[in-house]
């Protein structure tokens, strides 16, 4: 994890510095999706203003030193792959497109022959629900893209089957995600159709992320 989104919305009864707030809302999350373990790499958030980055934040870090760090981490782990946003961010948040710069040359520092780009597919989204995009637009009201066409992705996830255990996850960001958000007030029918693909476009040869196709 690149940042603690520290200077994210906060919740009301967050007494503790949000850093910390959201380092053990991201613990919950990760214990509920079944993750083996996180590795807090500690920038700053870079918030939502592109204008005045706080010092130390990640938009602002060099590519090369935080690159070698991940790159670092994916040795030990002897990772078959990575994934990181699209070059957009997905909806243009600095982090997020930072994420994409970095985990790139991460990738190719560490000798990792392919990276899965996280995306949504804006034309699905716009058929079945435009809520991600029009929250997007109202905390980034620059940006002019979501997501990527339909015929730049080149590969699709159904994860319809755990959208219980990914509901959960993201209601364990309690700190950003309220219960009068518009995520959790989706219907189960919407919450389904939203959240339940995953789009990613791959560079490189077909690896982890391919194989769920048949183990699911």
């Amino acid at each position: 994890m690149a940042t603690s989104g520290g200077l994210g919305l906060e919740a009301a009864d967050a007494s503790d510095a949000l850093d910390k707030v959201r380092e053990q809302e991201l613990a919950l999350a990760c214990r509920i999706l079944g993750v083996a373990d996180t590795v807090l790499l500690r920038y700053v958030d870079s918030g939502l203003d592109d204008a005045a980055y706080p010092l130390g934040s990640f938009a602002t870090a060099d590519v090369g030193e935080a690159a070698a760090r991940l790159a670092a981490v994916l040795r030990a782990e002897a990772a078959e792959a990575l994934v990181v946003y699209d070059e957009g961010g997905v909806y243009g948040h600095s982090d997020h497109v930072q994420v994409h710069r970095v985990g790139t040359a991460a990738a190719a520092l560490a000798g990792i022959a392919t990276v899965y780009e996280m995306t949504v597919d804006r034309e699905y989204l716009h058929f079945v629900e435009t809520h991600l995009i029009d929250h997007a637009r109202e905390a980034l009201p620059h940006i002019e893209h979501i997501g990527m066409p339909t015929v730049f992705i080149t590969l699709m996830l159904d994860v319809r089957a755990y959208l219980t255990q990914k509901r959960a996850a993201i209601a364990a960001h309690a700190s950003q995600v309220h219960d009068t958000s518009s995520v959790m007030q989706l219907s189960l029918e919407s919450f389904r159709n939203v959240y339940g693909f995953e789009w990613y476009v791959r560079n490189g040869p077909p690896s982890v992320l391919d194989t769920l196709i048949d183990d699911w």
